[in-house]
């Protein structure tokens, strides 16, 4: 029999055994405390996670919203893209079929030709803007189209100009030769007493064709075949015709006549006898008009030029005469020569006809 020790009283046992079953019971507790923090700390984690799968399917959805959305507001912008180059470009090709029509019409119609130059590039950058419908920038082509139509603008003035011009001329000439002595008039009498000489001279015929003169240039002539301004001619000092008439030529022409003229009063005693020399236009016109195809073509004839001169139709000067030989032969010398085509010959033999050529 196992003895108790003299501490261990009743009371002290009591003691010992609800100190136990207070530690126990507080096990216990703190074990059961810690199963429901675990079990909360489950429960949260668990709301998390289904928290985050709302956040992320609410981002999917919100991206699939804007992506569509997206979608449909490139889809618009290609639409208005493609409705606005239609309308530009339309307007492209007709305002383009309008400048082509300037650039034709102005041909040789302005003062400054670089202005149609300038017309053509513009309208090669329009073409190229339309060439590029693949990729349309109707911005682009706005502006290119304006820069045409500035530019077409500008010919069209320069072309309005330009025919204002050619009209006061015209009227300027009008008024001109209205203001002149009428030339022409019955039969010439023939040629001026200094013109030719005993050695040559014939009396004047009236067969009844019609009379032509040299013409007197203008004053405002635009330099063209027949249209020579006064200021770049000058008249021979002999040989006007018995009405009068002076002989034009160029000034650096009539200034190697005479000297070719001095000459020939050495050699023969008189004066070439010169018969036509410059002819205006409507004058050469006119001459076609009666000789047909023996005449030049209006605007092309050498007496346009103030470059040629005609000696009367006098037998001393007739091909194979001393006349016409000794010219032939020295006219050269002074810049001065008689055409291969009007030689005996040739393809329209004029004996009368002599030619500056410098």
């Amino acid at each position: 029999m196992v003895r108790r020790p003299p501490w261990l009283t009743r009371r002290v046992l009591v003691m010992l055994v609800v100190a136990l079953v207070v530690v126990l019971a507080g096990g216990a507790t703190a074990a059961t405390v810690r199963a429901g923090q675990a079990q909360d700390a489950r429960a949260a984690a668990a709301d998390a996670a289904a928290d985050a799968d709302a956040d992320r399917e609410a981002a999917e959805l919100a991206a699939e919203l804007a992506d569509s959305e997206a979608q449909a507001q490139a889809r618009a912008d290609a639409a208005e893209l493609a409705s606005r180059w239609a309308t530009v470009s339309a307007d492209a090709q007709a305002q383009l079929t309008a400048a082509d029509a300037v650039l034709a019409a102005s041909a040789g119609q302005v003062a400054d030709d670089g202005l149609r130059f300038a017309l053509a590039q513009t309208m090669d950058a329009v073409r190229g803007q339309l060439e590029a419908a693949g990729d349309p920038e109707p911005d682009a082509l706005t502006g290119a189209v304006a820069a045409m139509l500035a530019a077409s603008a500008t010919v069209t003035e320069a072309q309005s100009a330009w025919q204002a011009d050619q009209d006061a001329r015209a009227a300027q000439e009008a008024a001109e030769a209205a203001a002149q002595p009428a030339l022409g008039g019955p039969p010439s009498t023939g040629a001026g007493p200094d013109c030719g000489g005993p050695g040559s001279y014939e009396p004047p015929k009236d067969d009844g064709s019609p009379v032509f003169y040299t013409s007197t240039p203008s004053q405002s002539g635009d330099g063209g075949n027949g249209r020579i301004p006064a200021s770049q001619m000058s008249p021979l000092g002999w040989c006007q015709d018995s009405q009068g008439n002076q002989q034009w030529l160029r000034a650096d022409a009539t200034d190697a006549l005479t000297r070719l003229n001095e000459a020939f009063r050495t050699e023969f005693g008189e004066n070439i006898a010169v018969d036509l020399s410059y002819r205006s236009y409507d004058d050469q016109v006119q001459m076609r008009d009666y000789y047909g195809s023996l005449a030049a073509q209006p605007g092309t004839s050498n007496h346009g030029t103030g470059l040629a001169i005609d000696t009367w139709e006098w037998q001393a000067y007739a091909f194979g005469s001393a006349r016409y030989d000794w010219l032939v032969a020295n006219a050269p010398s002074y810049g001065w020569a008689a055409p291969d085509w009007a030689r005996e010959g040739g393809s329209n033999p004029e004996y009368w006809h002599f030619e500056y050529v410098g």
